[in-house]
């Protein structure tokens, strides 16, 4: 108890000097981020499709027992419950081969992405350039965020792409409280964050450094670049297009600055999710018409900045997409990891924090949809059970 009043005493003091007591209050009282946080920030529409299609259900009975092996588990409604999983989803073409959900969620729960938007991130970007809104990724972003000039010339370095690919140079510092971290999460007005509370460490495109500052300046770029709220360029240019059943929200960083938290906070059901996996699975094409140009879905599976050695991935998190699971070798693309397969397209998926994922695999014409509440186990094993199954499913054809 004596420990959580000083605790206390440090955050609301440290709050009032640093003039930042909403973002001091919001970590102190939630702590950490919760799937249940879209309860608590507020949010904006996305608007689904006025022309829903379904997923068929073709249940193969193979797919439990092989998660199983992959789990080490007997018994996968257990192995659920156990890691707190609110949904597991196994899509070949556009037929559900599996589905389960945890306690307390069916097929209409919504769950939270986490660092998933961040591939919704990257998808807009994309359309925007399809559209001819922005020219392309190695435009500076100073072009649409000019006033980063004004507090450091460097800023013109940096382009789309290094935003786009963690690489930005941006200064950034993980762990609780006056971290990065907490930051991009709990701050009340992330426009003015980024905008003003960025700093250069180093020249871009040096090293890999997962960085939240690095989304948040994206979401900017597309809100001047398509004159709308990201949630709503979200569904004219992607959800409403791809058969999505059900409106899904973006969570806010808060009502006065009403601007979407772009590292984290889309909320839908985890079916809709997987449709969005389906699309990069089939090129940018949902139902034989183009949603997301087929070059932009190819650029975004490439390494970003034409690396991929253990120079550039330095970090402990980075070395891990380096290495890869299942020691494969991987790499970061467009705010897509991409993990190599021999003599085959390579798997890709969105990762966010508590384990959820959107697996794509053209190898076994798959997508793999897990939503937690925890991560339960350690997040690359889910990984390396998903390029496995993958790998059966594929032999299979």
């Amino acid at each position: 108890m004596r420990n959580k009043i000083i605790l206390l005493i440090f955050l609301l003091s440290s709050a009032f000097f640093d003039g930042c007591t909403t973002t001091a209050w919001r970590a102190f009282v939630r702590r950490d981020a919760s799937v249940k946080d879209y309860l608590y920030f507020p949010d904006r529409e996305i608007a689904a499709s006025e022309s829903p299609k379904p997923f068929t259900r073709e249940i193969d009975i193979n797919i439990e027992e092989m998660l199983k092996k992959e789990f080490g588990t007997d018994d996968l409604d257990k192995f659920i419950a156990k890691t707190k999983t609110q949904a597991i989803l196994v899509i070949k073409g556009n037929s559900i081969l599996f589905e389960k959900y945890g306690k307390g969620y069916d097929e209409f729960s919504t769950v939270t992405s986490f660092s998933v938007a961040k591939s919704f991130d990257s998808a807009m970007i994309g359309t925007l350039i399809d559209s001819g809104k922005i020219s392309g990724v190695d435009e500076p972003i100073t072009t649409y965020l000019p006033e980063l000039l004004e507090r450091d010339e460097r800023f013109s370095k940096i382009t789309i792409r290094h935003l786009i690919t963690m690489s930005s140079g941006i200064l950034y510092s993980e762990g609780f409280f006056r971290h990065d971290d907490t930051k991009t999460y709990f701050n009340p007005d992330l426009r003015k964050l980024a905008l003003t509370g960025t700093l250069i460490d180093e020249e871009p495109a040096l090293h890999f450094l997962y960085n939240n500052y690095n989304p948040i300046l994206l979401g900017l770029i597309i809100e001047r670049a398509s004159g709308q709220s990201v949630s709503s360029y979200l569904s004219r240019s992607i959800w409403s297009k791809i058969g999505t059943e059900s409106d899904a929200s973006w969570s806010l960083d808060s009502d006065e600055d009403a601007f979407e938290k772009m590292e984290s906070g889309i909320n839908a059901r985890a079916l809709d999710f997987a449709k969005f996996g389906c699309l990069y699975r089939d090129g940018g094409l949902f139902d034989g018409k183009v949603v997301i140009s087929k070059k932009w879905i190819e650029e975004s599976l490439s390494p970003g900045n034409g690396k991929n050695d253990s120079e550039y991935y330095k970090d402990p998190f980075g070395q891990k997409i380096f290495g890869g699971a299942c020691n494969k070798g991987g790499f970061y693309g467009f705010h897509w990891y991409v993990m190599k397969r021999p003599d085959a397209e390579s798997d890709f998926f969105a990762y966010g924090n508590k384990g959820q994922f959107i697996y794509i695999s053209p190898l076994a014409n798959t997508v793999i949809v897990r939503f937690g509440e925890k991560y339960g186990i350690e997040g690359w094993n889910y990984i390396e059970a998903f390029y496995n199954l993958n790998t059966n499913i594929g032999a299979e054809k």
